[in-house]
């Protein structure tokens, strides 16, 4: 039965290694996937940003064409002022060369703004379009790295597994099928028991327990935490021997 405890202890380090080794190449994807996230959202920034310059650029083309018609007006007044015939006609065409001249300095100044603006944004959308590119370069890159990280992940757990199973087929079936069911609820499987307490639930094992574990001829569990036990002195190629008849105290 010593083999069999000690076969178990193997495979259970195998497990470990396994699941380690799982854990890692499961977490690289969700690493990838958050940087890939991270670039989805700063280009939908980017993509709405540029639909508000769009439209920044849409008003400033607007307001050239009023400032244009306003221009118009602007002459049409003066043509009329110089045509005009009478103090009425002057005064009207003055009143409205004027209020046309005042719409045009409005306007002159509202491009202005418009123009500073529009630089400015295309500057900024510049700057932040090079670095949505640098980072899906480093994503790309991230990427190759990635897979080849998995690869390799994916080469040592098969290398791993071939071996886990090769002892595994050394155990038998019963207390593989028992070690296999305390694993799942429990994580950890066969423990040992140290001076008289499982070192998996810390609680101090029952005496006839004990004697039965430095005897060494059977499969035992912890009446406890439910875990495969072991006498830790068992497990020592100087691994002292006690009698079939014989009861050893904790402390002995």
């Amino acid at each position: 039965m010593r083999d069999q405890l000690k076969r178990l202890e193997d495979l259970q380090r195998y497990d470990a290694q396994i699941q380690e080794l799982q854990t890692s190449l499961q977490s690289i994807p969700a690493k990838l996937q958050a940087t890939q996230n991270d670039l989805t959202r700063v280009a939908a920034l980017l993509s709405t940003e540029r639909s508000q310059l769009a439209e920044t650029q849409r008003y400033y083309d607007e307001q050239k064409s009023l400032l244009e018609s306003d221009e118009g007006h602007v002459s049409s007044a003066k043509h009329k002022l110089s045509q005009a015939k009478n103090s009425k006609e002057f005064v009207a065409a003055q009143r409205e060369m004027d209020q046309t001249r005042e719409s045009v300095t409005t306007r002159q100044a509202e491009i202005a703004k418009l123009v500073e603006a529009l630089q400015a944004k295309e500057k900024l959308l510049a700057e932040r379009d090079a670095d949505v590119n640098a980072l899906r370069e480093s994503i790309e890159k991230d990427g190759e790295l990635a897979r080849s990280k998995m690869a390799e992940l994916e080469g040592k757990i098969g290398a791993l597994r071939t071996e886990r199973d090769k002892l595994a087929g050394g155990v038998r079936s019963d207390v593989l099928k028992k070690y296999g069911a305390i694993r799942m609820r429990r994580g950890l499987a066969v423990v040992c028991v140290r001076d008289g307490t499982c070192t998996g639930c810390n609680m101090n094992v029952p005496p006839q327990l004990f004697n039965m574990l430095q005897r060494g001829t059977s499969i035992e569990t912890c009446p406890y935490c439910h875990r495969i036990v072991y006498w830790d002195e068992l497990m020592k190629d100087d691994a002292p021997k006690v009698q079939s008849g014989a009861v050893a105290s904790p402390s002995s």
